[in-house]
C-alpha cells in the first residue's frame, strides 16, 4: 500500500511512504519511498487501505524521520485507545513533548513542550473528550452547552448570545491561544470566537469571526475599544472548521485565521485568567479544541517527568566490580564527555556520575567506572563469568537491559531470551556470536547470560528489518579489555546461580544492570 504525506492512499509514483504487513499477527512496517528507510513499525489491528488516519493501532508503535531518528513513540490498548506516555521528538533526536493518555483521552490538560534548545513551554490542551476541566454544561431558556463526540456545542437561544470559559492561569507575557471552530451552524450575521484574559464583564479581550469577517477588541473598565470591526477575511471556511489563533510575544500581538495573519498590534495585558468562547446572536457554534501555550512560564502542575531532557542517548551496561566498574559498548559512549549511570533495585535505585576508563574500538567494548562521591562500595558480586567463555549453538541465553528506557518503555530492567544461533557474528566475524534474542535500541552494552546465569558476552548489534537476529561480543574479548586496566580488577567469581529458577536468577542479576545516560 502506498500513501502520501498526509496518510491517504496514492499511486506508487506519488508515494511518500509505503506499508507492508510483516506477519499474520498484524505487525506492520512502513518505509519512506525516497530512501527505503523505516517510517513506522508496530501492530495495526485494523489497517485502512485508503486512509492511515483511520488505522486502529495496538501496543507500542514507533514512527521515524528520514534520517533514522525516532519521530514518535505512542502506546495503544487492544481497542486502539491511546494510553500511557506518548513521546514526540525533533528530527535532531531531541525531545519535543511528552503527553499522557488514558483510554484515548488526555490524562492531564497540561503537558510540557520543548524547543530544540531545551527551553520549556507549558501547554494546556482541551479536546472536549470529557469534562475534567469543569465547563459550565447546562441548558436554560437563554443558552445551551454540551459535549458531544469530542466537540463543545454552544448555542444561544436569544439575540444576546452566550459564552463559556474556564480558569487557566498564565504567568508569562509570551503566550498563544488557539481554538478550532466550525461555522457551519452559525447564522449569516452572527459571530463566534475566543474570549481571553477575562476578569469580569468589565475587563476582557475577544477575537471573533463571522462567516466572512473578523472582529477584535478589548473591554477595559467597561469601556469597549474596537480594533477591528467586520473586516473581510478571505481565509474563512464558511461551511467547515476554522483555526483562529492569538499570539502575544511580549512586544506584539498577532491574530490569524487558518494560518493567515489578519491583524497585529502592540502586546496587550491580560486582565484575568479565564479563557473560553463567546457567541453572539441566536446561533450555534461547534468547537473542537482549545490550546493555550505559555512560553518559558513557571511550569506548575505539568504532567510528565522531564528530568531526562538533557540526556542525548542511553544504553545498558553490567556492573562487574564492587568498586563500580561497568562494561558496555564503545558505540554507546563514543564521542560523549559526560556520563550518568543508574543502578540498584526497586526503591534503592540511584544515579551516579561516571567516567570512561578504557575502550576497545575494534571490538566495540568500553569500561566505565562510577566516580561519584555518593557511591558506596558494593557487596561481593553474586554472579560469575563463564570459565573460558565457551559457547555452543542451540544453547539457551538471555539478556537484561534497558531498551528504549527514556523513550516510553520505562526504567525497569527488561528480560529477553533466545538461543545461540551461530558461533560467529555478522559476516562471519570471529569476535562475536549470533543469537535469536530480540533486542532494541538501548539494549546495546547489556550482558548475555547462559542458562546457568553466567556471563558469556555483551550485546552489541541487531540487524534492522529482521526479527530476532542479534550479535554479542565474546567473553574472551571482554576479559582481555579488563586485563589492560591500569588498576587490576578481579573478575567476578560469585555464587553458583545454576540451581536457582529463572525468576530468581533474574532478580539476583538485575541489580547489576546499569542504565547508562549520555549527556
Amino acid at each position: 500500500m502506498f500513501f502520501d504525506k498526509s496518510g491517504h492512499a496514492t499511486s506508487e509514483e506519488q508515494a511518500y511512504y509505503y506499508r507492508q504487513e510483516t506477519d499474520t499477527t498484524g505487525k506492520y512496517r512502513s518505509y519512506y519511498a525516497s530512501n527505503k528507510k523505516l517510517y513506522f513499525v508496530g501492530k495495526i489491528s485494523k489497517a485502512s487501505t485508503t486512509d492511515e488516519n483511520q488505522n486502529v493501532y495496538s501496543g507500542n508503535c514507533y514512527w521515524y524521520y528520514r534520517n533514522g531518528n525516532q519521530r514518535a513513540l505512542r502506546n495503544f490498548n487492544s481497542n486502539g485507545q491511546e494510553i500511557g506516555t506518548s513521546k514526540y521528538y525533533f528530527e535532531s533526536g531531541k525531545l519535543q513533548k511528552e503527553v499522557e493518555y488514558e483510554l484515548g483521552a488526555l490524562k492531564h490538560s497540561w503537558y510540557t513542550e520543548f524547543d530544540e534548545n531545551g527551553n520549556k513551554s507549558r501547554i494546556f490542551e482541551e479536546t472536549f473528550s470529557n469534562n475534567n476541566n469543569d465547563w459550565d454544561l447546562y441548558s436554560s431558556d437563554k443558552s445551551h452547552a454540551t459535549l458531544r463526540e469530542g466537540t463543545l456545542e454552544l448555542e444561544a437561544l436569544n439575540t444576546r448570545g452566550t459564552s463559556r470559559f474556564i480558569n487557566v492561569p498564565i504567568e508569562s507575557d509570551y503566550y498563544l491561544v488557539e481554538g478550532k471552530l466550525s461555522l457551519k451552524s452559525l447564522k449569516e450575521n452572527d459571530k463566534a470566537g475566543i474570549i481571553y484574559g477575562f476578569k469580569d464583564w468589565q475587563n476582557y479581550h475577544y477575537f471573533a469571526v463571522s462567516k466572512k469577517a473578523v472582529f477584535i477588541g478589548t473591554v477595559y473598565e467597561g469601556l469597549n475599544s474596537v480594533d477591528v470591526d467586520a473586516m473581510f477575511c478571505s481565509s474563512l471556511n464558511e461551511q467547515g472548521d476554522n483555526t483562529i489563533k492569538i499570539l502575544n510575544n511580549g512586544e506584539k500581538i498577532y491574530f490569524s485565521v487558518n494560518g493567515e495573519v489578519q491583524y497585529s498590534d502592540k502586546a496587550n495585558q491580560l486582565y484575568g485568567n479565564n479563557f473560553g468562547f463567546v457567541l453572539s446572536g441566536n446561533s450555534k457554534v461547534l468547537i473542537d479544541n482549545l490550546i493555550i501555550k505559555e512560553v518559558n512560564g513557571r511550569l506548575n502542575n505539568t504532567s510528565g517527568d522531564n528530568s531526562e531532557v538533557d540526556v542525548k542517548s542511553s544504553g545498558s551496561g553490567l556492573v562487574f566490580s564492587t568498586n563500580g566498574h561497568i562494561l558496555t559498548n564503545y558505540h554507546v559512549v563514543d564521542g560523549a564527555k559526560h556520563f550518568e549511570v543508574e543502578v540498584g533495585e526497586g526503591s534503592e535505585r540511584k544515579t551516579y556520575k561516571a567516567e570512561l576508563l578504557q575502550v576497545d574500538k575494534t571490538n566495540d567494548l568500553a569500561i566505565l567506572k562510577i566516580s561519584d562521591p555518593q557511591f558506596i562500595e558494593l557487596k561481593p558480586i553474586e554472579y560469575s563469568f563463564k570459565e573460558s567463555g565457551q559457547i555452543e549453538v542451540g544453547g539457551s541465553v538471555f539478556t537484561l537491559g534497558y531498551p528504549l528506557a527514556l523513550s516510553g518503555m520505562g526504567k525497569e530492567v527488561k528480560f529477553t531470551d533466545g538461543k545461540i544461533s551461530a558461533k560467529t557474528g555478522y559476516e562471519g566475524a570471529l569476535n562475536s556470536f549470533q543469537t535469536s534474542i530480540p533486542v532494541q535500541p538501548g539494549n546495546s552494552g547489556g550482558p548475555v547470560f547462559n542458562s546457568q546465569g553466567q556471563l558469556i558476552g555483551i550485546i552489541n548489534a541487531s540487524v534492522q528489518n529482521t526479527d530476532n537476529v542479534s550479535y554479542a561480543i565474546k567473553l574472551n574479548y571482554v576479559t582481555g579489555l579488563i586485563d589492560v586496566l591500569s588498576v587490576p580488577v578481579k573478575i567476578p567469581e560469585g555464587n553458583d546461580l545454576s540451581k536457582l529458577v529463572l525468576e530468581e536468577k533474574i532478580k539476583k542479576l538485575s541489580k547489576y544492570i546499569a542504565l547508562i545516560k549520555i549527556k
